[in-house]
């Protein structure tokens, strides 16, 4: 999670003659002084977000846990309160045998009492479960007690959680060498047993990795494993194996082993998602969010993903097309078309034998004096066509064929896309051979995903974990203008964008994946924590909502589905200037990826929950997402054995609905780290757009050329 924390206390508090005397004492005798600490096993119901959130009230709640003591000018001892939970909440990884003499430790730990918070809460991650933590200074007693805190606490959790579940405290003793943990045989797996856990992720891992070498020390980021892939395995290993595993396990033990000795198991999983194909089905959550702004936009070209290839090497396009007709009868979505039906929009599968009323494809010789930029402003009528167009072109200069693949974002999503190059080349290299490809399993009908989602409704538990983290946060974003110093509005109505090229110097990539690596965090976290940072320097924000995309897929079952899954979901970053750079990351890596177990709620629902209306715009002005191992770099297999070629031609984008828009382009063809930014013309400047670029120069550059994890916010870019 993210923190405030101005630079200077925001708060006087009282002070007791009490804390005058313990705060005399502490610097005289401190050995005289031990912490009350406390600590509980925390059941597996427990939900450790909602814990974070309750501890965060309950230090927002009680300004005392988070003071400060030290002399003023005058020689008089003050007391501060300091804005922010950040200090006084840690989330540390402790081995079994070792938390009981840690724990025991943090009584006598020394106390800086002009910079150290008088009470600590610890969120101990073991190898087994988790443990939580208290620790409490005795100049806060008698006026906090230490069990009214852990009352307290307990009180906030409960209301946090809409099904009022109680947070169940099994105390630890706290003796050197002793704990008394003993696993749940249903949920913990027995130490011979754990070897066979290991032996079911490693092949997971080698399964979505292809690689089929891979040994159980081998970590999952050296074989070009990133987030998407982790959110597949993660999926695929509950629902089949009942293995469970928390999304950062993948940063912090990224191996078979590791995360064999961190997983817990059980034996419930979910049943198959239904096979047989849905004529007709409400929107899915997600998709009637992006109806209703479509809507609102005019039905227009906003919402078209002008995807464009460049063929290396020549392509048969009879079996092109042949190969994507399998998979328009694969996957029912890319034949749909949608309607609205008594104030309700629906969608409707159009069958495979009127599929052939329906134009589609166009070779090269149909395309003769047609551009890209000419099918990228086609202008959908969803209701009388299938949400696609392929048609193929020749370029007049090198007379390559070029690809234009213009889909709709209502029947597709990035994970799709994935999905059904993958498939392509599958279906490709059968019509070669002159037969129809074979495939490996049904793909579940994402009309069946929405009427299972209709039944289900909204998650409250998750609209509430969304609307505590936003509440009260600062909308948009204002930033000055070098080249107009007055003021710009908060939000324009307009939507046309212009974009840029941004590429940060040789070997910036792989500096920032090895700085991630240290610090159990990914690229993307690391890209994105430098984004914001920029801006925070850039505005002297003290916080900042950034928007980004989350694959909105929690059940495995429809990992090989195609449509619209996406959620766009939006995190508070808040910046306290003598945080460091590392502990910055730390947040917002947790941030981002406690996050994704909530990410089925559609952030225009999040919005309405807090009050705000279409009118309002969106929460957020700055849109972060990665395009990782983008699957438009590649190659179809030859008839011959040989390969196909092709590389993505970025569109030129010129309609946006984000304020400012960073897209993390990962080339997995040469290895390369690019940011493609597109900007609203009529909300920022070059000049402006200029500024963020040279501080994330700079930003980079600091990364590359060694650790600086341990600077101070307020140090960094002077």
């Amino acid at each position: 999670m993210s923190h405030p924390h101005p630079d200077i206390p925001s708060q006087r508090l009282s002070l007791s003659l009490h804390e005058e005397q313990c705060w005399l004492l502490q610097q005289q005798h401190p050995e005289r002084l031990s912490r009350h600490v406390g600590a509980w096993r925390l059941d597996e119901q427990t939900d450790l977000a909602l814990l974070t959130l309750a501890l965060q009230q309950l230090i927002q709640a009680r300004p005392e846990l988070n003071a400060r003591y030290e002399f003023s000018d005058d020689g008089d001892l003050c007391k501060s309160h300091v804005a922010g939970w950040h200090p006084c909440i840690a989330f540390p990884r402790i081995k079994e045998a070792e938390l009981a003499e840690r724990l025991l430790a943090l009584r006598a730990a020394p106390w800086d009492a002009a910079t150290q918070p008088p009470f600590q809460a610890l969120i101990v991650h073991t190898e087994h479960s988790a443990v939580l933590a208290l620790s409490l200074h005795p100049i806060l007693e008698p006026a906090q007690p230490f069990n009214a805190l852990a009352d307290a606490l307990a009180q906030g959790y409960q209301q946090l959680d809409t099904a009022r579940r109680p947070l169940t405290l099994t105390p630890l003793p706290l003796q050197a060498g002793e704990t008394g943990y003993h696993p749940p045989a249903a949920a913990q797996p027995a130490a011979d047993g754990q070897d066979a856990v290991a032996a079911t992720i490693l092949a997971e891992l080698r399964a979505v990795l292809a690689e089929p070498g891979m040994k159980p020390d081998d970590n999952f980021f050296d074989f070009g494993g990133h987030s998407l892939l982790a959110t597949r395995i993660i999926g695929t290993l509950q629902s089949k194996h009942g293995i469970q595993i928390r999304f950062n396990d993948f940063f912090e033990a990224p191996t078979a082993a590791a995360l064999a000795a961190r997983a817990t198991v059980s034996e419930q999983g979910r049943q198959a998602a239904p096979s047989a194909e849905v004529r007709q089905a409400p929107l899915a959550l997600a998709q009637a969010s992006l109806w209703r702004a479509y809507a609102a936009y005019d039905f227009g070209t906003i919402f078209n993903l002008p995807f464009a290839l460049d063929f290396l090497d020549p392509v048969d396009e009879n079996l092109f097309r042949l190969a994507f007709s399998d998979l328009l009868e694969r996957h029912a979505s890319l034949r749909t078309t949608f309607h609205e039906q008594d104030g309700a929009a629906l969608q409707r599968s159009v069958p495979l034998a009127e599929t052939g009323g329906y134009k589609w494809f166009w070779s090269s010789a149909e395309s003769e004096g047609l551009t890209l930029a000419d099918e990228a402003a086609h202008r959908f009528d969803l209701g009388r066509e299938l949400p696609l167009r392929i048609r193929f072109l020749r370029h007049p200069a090198t007379g390559r064929q070029t690809l234009s693949f213009l889909v709709h974002h209502m029947a597709i999503d990035e994970w799709s896309l994935n999905v059904m190059m993958d498939e392509l080349a599958l279906a490709y290299r059968a019509r070669a051979a002159g037969q129809a490809p074979q495939w490996a399993a049904p793909a579940p009908s994402f009309h069946a995903f929405a009427l299972e989602q209709q039944r289900h409704g909204v998650n409250p538990r998750h609209m509430d974990y969304w609307t505590t983290m936003l509440r009260g946060a600062t909308p948009g974003l204002q930033l000055p203008d070098p080249a107009a110093p007055a003021a710009a509005p908060a939000q324009a109505a307009g939507f046309k964008a212009k974009w840029l090229e941004f590429k940060p110097e040789p070997g910036t990539q792989e500096a920032i994946t090895a700085f991630a690596k240290r610090h159990d965090s990914s690229l993307f976290s690391v890209v994105y924590t430098a984004i914001a940072l920029a801006l925070h320097k850039l505005g002297d924000l003290p916080e900042i909502v950034i928007g980004t995309s989350s694959s909105g897929r929690t059940d495995a079952a429809y990992f090989d589905t195609v449509g619209y899954f996406t959620t766009m979901v939006a995190h508070r970053v808040r910046f306290d200037r003598r945080q460091s750079l590392g502990s910055l990351l730390k947040d917002v890596t947790l941030t981002i990826n406690d996050s994704m177990a909530y990410a089925d709620i559609p952030l225009e629902l999040v919005q309405n929950a807090l009050g705000m209306t279409p009118a309002d715009g969106l929460l957020f002005d700055v849109y972060v997402q990665v395009h990782a191992n983008n699957a438009l770099n590649g190659a179809l297999p030859a008839p011959d054995g040989g390969e196909i070629r092709y590389r993505q031609i970025d569109p030129d984008k010129s309609e946006s609905m984000f304020g400012l828009q960073f897209e993390i382009m990962e080339d997995a063809h040469d290895g390369s780290l690019r940011l493609v930014i597109t900007y609203r013309a009529e909300r920022y400047s070059a000049a402006q757009l200029e500024a963020i670029c040279a501080t994330l120069h700079r930003l980079f550059a600091l990364l590359s050329a060694g650790d600086a994890s341990e600077q101070r916010l307020e140090e960094l870019l002077g």
